[in-house]
């Protein structure tokens, strides 16, 4: 298990931490696949009855590490592009097929693919101070994790279209409002309320608790794994296009300039 990802057993509940504050728990697919072998290995060992996954440093993810990307070359091979992104829907897919529930504690950023891994979660507790966007468009990549089938699911095809397509920033309170989230809590009280949310989860039959999940996940599973296969297609060719180059581009000269500024 890398130290990107710290993974510990709390009793009856399981925590894992993206652990790379310094690039606000941007993944890179090692990252990803950690999180996809953490969660087999909850459902293999039996002990936990929830699972909270989270980031630290006051952010949840903000998505796919583009510096890694960037590592790859001006023409990535496309065995490698596939390889990561097998490592990033693998972890989607692991959170669905978690026995017990997995609860996504969204704190700061959530963007791109940290969208993706939240909406995978059964349930979200949001600080106040979180935001949530989906980026893809913006930089000429679509969804591949699974976010245009969640997404819609949970806050209507017309909400949910906005979202992926403006790329807008939606904050803690609107997420609410329109079913992206659960609920809402103070940043300085959420500790509190997440050992009193994680007590309510723990405290049904385990055998009750774990068919419940079953039954509600597994209608989905199938059609899940289907759209991760065609988002998965339309991203290789969009990671290969001119388009995202250039906007890859882009990205890191702002980068190089913020860093110049400070």
């Amino acid at each position: 298990m890398p130290q990107e990802l710290l993974s510990r057993a709390d009793g009856e509940v399981h925590r894992l931490t993206i652990n790379r504050p310094a690039r606000r728990n941007a993944l890179v697919p090692e990252v990803a696949r950690a999180i996809a072998d953490a969660l087999d290995e909850v459902e293999e060992t039996g002990v936990a009855e929830l699972v909270i996954l989270r980031g630290a440093g006051g952010h949840f993810s903000a998505g796919l590490d583009l510096h890694w990307l960037r590592s790859l070359g001006d023409a990535p091979p496309v065995a490698e592009l596939q390889r990561g992104l097998a490592d990033f829907q693998a972890a989607i897919l692991a959170v669905v097929r978690c026995p017990v529930p997995v609860l996504a504690v969204v704190e700061g950023t959530a963007a791109g693919f940290g969208l993706d891994l939240a909406l995978a979660c059964d349930l979200r507790l949001a600080t106040a101070s979180a935001t949530f966007t989906s980026a893809f468009a913006r930089m000429g990549l679509v969804p591949d994790g699974g976010s245009t089938f969640t997404l819609p699911r949970l806050v209507g095809i017309g909400p949910a279209l906005r979202i992926l397509l403006a790329g807008e920033t939606i904050g803690a309170i609107r997420a609410q409002a329109m079913g992206l989230v659960d609920e809402v809590v103070d940043d300085p009280v959420v500790e509190a309320e997440l050992t009193a949310l994680a007590g309510r989860l723990t405290a049904g039959a385990t055998a009750s608790v774990r068919a419940i999940k079953r039954l509600v996940r597994a209608q989905e599973m199938g059609a899940l794994e289907q759209v991760l296969a065609t988002e998965g297609a339309a991203q290789l060719q969009a990671l290969q296009a001119e388009e995202f180059r250039r906007r890859l581009d882009g990205f890191a000269a702002r980068v190089a300039a913020r860093a110049e500024r400070q």
